[in-house]
């Protein structure tokens, strides 16, 4: 069986929700697929600053996308279903799913795709001092 953590980008919930109910139902609509879906939203880019009281002073920024998990385990992968939707952030960044083999597959693929990212060339302190 293939597990693959991919992430995604919706230009708002409906949308998300659109692609989700592609996916395999029971005849009762109930998920049939096998897969795991997390709903993140809209991430946020800047976090609420807060008074020393709790009030808050300036809102969180949040992004403009809403982001979308899956960990594509069921026998069928659909995942060419959602290409269009797909983004590559650094791997273990805001979520991520507990198989060590889907975590490292994932790197492995975001490695392939972007060698010169900093994430897969870590500074070797003994040898490039910060």
């Amino acid at each position: 069986m293939t597990r693959l953590t991919r992430k995604y980008e919706f230009v708002d919930e409906a949308a998300a929700d659109a692609a989700i109910a592609l996916l395999p139902t029971d005849d009762e609509g109930n998920a049939s697929h096998g897969h795991l879906v997390t709903k993140l939203g809209y991430l946020v880019i800047e976090p609420a600053v807060n008074g020393e009281d709790g009030e808050e002073i300036t809102a969180a920024v949040l992004s403009e996308v809403y982001a979308v998990d899956v960990y594509w385990g069921g026998e069928s992968v659909d995942v060419d279903l959602w290409a269009a939707y797909i983004v590559w952030p650094t791997p273990m960044g805001i979520h991520s799913f507990g198989s060590s083999s889907s975590r490292d597959e994932y790197a492995s693929t975001y490695c392939g795709l972007f060698p010169d990212s900093l994430y897969c060339n870590p500074v070797d302190p003994d040898v490039d001092p910060v």
